[in-house]
């Protein structure tokens, strides 16, 4: 009976020391991650409080928020991020359909790849940039200009990813769908779909990231509204206030993306027993 006794009270015990040392490990690496971001804001307001750099030039952190907090008052922040994330939200649907069906198409297709990778070899080795000239002439400096640079970015690591992600499939698991006559339909879900799917969405989070870094890029450089032309506009009316303020806002932008992603990355691992 005693024996019961302890074992009741110790393995709560040593379930709560677990949780406690996982807690504690998880606020450590909050402070690491944490430490670098602190030095450097630390760092630039000494700069602004001893007028290391011209004001005029390095504005202080306090600075920094005023401009960030006028620009959410004004709606102006609020109006060029919805621009943005549509764009961003449509070019990467794009993106992401030609991807996996290209990645699918030069996996499962012999003549397909033969047809069709040399091309895509040679677009997605030009850099994005030199492409924008020639988008220019072709579609000037509207929507389309944005959504296919965006799906141009996300088209490469999806189709790559997807192509080795269906090529890594054991040939074992191939025979045992056709030695069970299973449909299509229930072979993609059934054997394809979990063997690929973690894969697949190491490509899909390199793929978001290339598209907000473009989108901002493509902004500064031909557009009329987004949170990329804020910044051009801040640049050349050399409000470096408001400047620092949205580059922070793209950087946190891209940082919530990704880790959204990352969130449904580790679901899915639970989901299909892998490991993100």
């Amino acid at each position: 009976m005693s024996d019961v006794v302890d074992a009741r009270i110790i393995i709560p015990a040593a379930r709560r020391g677990h949780k406690g040392g996982a807690s504690a490990r998880a606020a450590a690496r909050r402070l690491r991650w944490a430490l670098v971001p602190a030095l450097l804001l630390l760092l630039w307001q000494i700069c602004a409080r001893y007028k290391l750099v011209s004001l005029l030039v390095l504005p202080s952190p306090l600075q920094v928020w005023q401009a960030f907090g006028a620009a959410l008052a004004s709606g102006t922040l609020a109006t060029a991020l919805g621009i943005s994330l549509q764009r961003l939200a449509t070019g990467y649907a794009l993106g992401v359909a030609l991807g996996l069906a290209l990645g699918l198409s030069f996996a499962l297709s012999p003549l397909v790849r033969k047809l069709l990778a040399p091309s895509f070899w040679f677009v997605i080795r030009v850099p994005l940039l030199a492409w924008i000239p020639f988008f220019m002439v072709l579609f000037g400096i509207g929507e389309a200009l944005k959504l296919i640079l965006i799906a141009k970015a996300v088209m490469a690591p999806v189709t790559l990813n997807t192509e080795r992600a269906v090529r890594s499939i054991p040939a074992g698991w191939r025979e045992l769908g056709r030695l069970y006559r299973l449909p299509l339909w229930l072979s993609l879900r059934r054997i394809l779909l979990p063997a690929t799917i973690l894969p697949v969405f190491t490509g899909l989070r390199l793929a978001l990231v290339q598209a907000w870094a473009v989108l901002v890029a493509v902004e500064l450089l031909a557009s009329s509204s987004g949170i990329g032309f804020q910044l051009s506009m801040a640049r050349q009316l050399f409000q470096l206030d408001t400047m620092f303020a949205l580059m922070a806002v793209v950087g946190v932008i891209g940082f919530l993306l990704d880790h959204l992603l990352a969130l449904a990355e580790r679901h899915i691992a639970r989901r299909f027993g892998g490991a993100a």
